[in-house]
């Protein structure tokens, strides 16, 4: 009597990464028919769903949208790019973990802020599964340029925390108009012309823009009661009081400072520690690199430029820096968000 051959059961493992590679295939396949605006950043971009991103970048968004799974202990940073993200990355992992072991210091101190909260686009970069994800402790540090509009429906409906930093449109401008020009000279291609990158930026043409729109996602929905919560911050404010915005931080994470930490100081030695010259200065962020896309190099130290406020006013003539204003006063009425 013959005996049947079945196959192999496949391993919940493997059935996972099959999902991922065809849900994959099917985000490369629509992202591939969307129409590239060439020249406006680096890599270019492509336009989805009412917002920008670059191509790559925007392939892993649609994975993270229909794949991500969030913990209501996850704590989300989310951003436009250039806007803070390496400085409250730093801000939140250590104040997460100061009483970890190793310390949050120590491992500043040897890792870049982007290691130590990765962005959800890393875990479904070219459809690879990551399952260190799965075992990673709670809460869960994760970043996102991801607009509001565009979260996986987990987020939104787990009740895990959401910190939103936003910039001054005009130094986020400037900031992000110098790093992409540095992608484009390493890989030999001519600096974007200053006026050239503006009037696109202004015409919501950037990295996860339209820019107002990706402000006013996530300010909306930090007025809403249900579903995740929404913390808005702002660079500006972090800036001028460091030691009063991590306070405020620490307690909307569900990490508060107790009064003897306070009173100890250790508010203000995170600031110092996360500080832009301390970080600036350590080893791994002054000649460390890191893989971007899979494909591009990035140096660490690029993260790292000036970070002061009101540096648009050494770039943007006065006539730029009014376009912006209109676009802001016009885009912002009657939502309670002010310029």
């Amino acid at each position: 009597m013959e005996q049947s051959h079945q196959p192999p059961l496949r391993t919940e493992q493997e059935h996972e990464e099959e999902v991922h590679q065809r849900v994959h295939q099917q985000c490369r396949d629509l992202v591939s028919s969307l129409p590239v605006v060439e020249g406006c950043s680096y890599p270019d971009l492509c336009f989805h769903d009412g917002f920008f991103q670059p191509v790559p970048a925007m392939v892993a968004a649609m994975m993270v949208q229909k794949l991500f799974e969030a913990r209501p202990t996850d704590i989300i940073l989310a951003t436009l790019p250039k806007s803070g993200t390496t400085w409250l990355k730093a801000l939140l992992f250590a104040t997460v973990n100061r009483n970890s072991s190793p310390s949050s210091t120590r491992n500043l101190a040897t890792l870049n802020p982007h290691q130590c909260v990765p962005y959800l686009r890393e875990l479904y970069e070219d459809g690879a599964r990551v399952p260190e994800m799965d075992s990673m402790p709670s809460p869960r540090l994760l970043a996102t340029h991801i607009p509001f509009h565009f979260l996986p429906n987990s987020i939104v409906e787990s009740g895990c925390r959401v910190v939103y930093l936003c910039r001054n449109p005009k130094d986020n401008f400037v900031s992000m108009w110098h790093f992409i020009n540095k992608f484009r000279k390493k890989d030999g291609r001519e600096a974007l012309p200053l006026e050239v990158s503006f009037d696109r930026f202004c015409q919501g043409r950037s990295h996860s823009g339209p820019f107002w729109d990706h402000m006013l996602g996530y300010w909306k929905a930090s007025l809403q009661v249900g579903g995740c919560s929404v913390l808005f911050m702002r660079y500006e404010e972090l800036m001028k009081d460091p030691v009063v915005e991590l306070r405020r931080l620490a307690e909307f994470v569900g990490c508060p400072f107790t009064q003897e930490e306070q009173a100890n100081g250790v508010l203000e030695d995170i600031v110092e520690t996360c500080g832009f010259e301390r970080l600036s200065n350590l080893e791994v962020n002054k000649v460390g690199k890191r893989t971007l896309f899979r494909t591009m190099t990035v140096d660490n130290n690029s993260y790292f430029r000036r970070g002061v406020v009101g540096d648009w006013m050494n770039h943007l003539t006065p006539d730029m820096a009014q376009r912006i204003d209109k676009i802001i006063e016009s885009k912002f009425e009657g939502s309670g968000l002010a310029p």
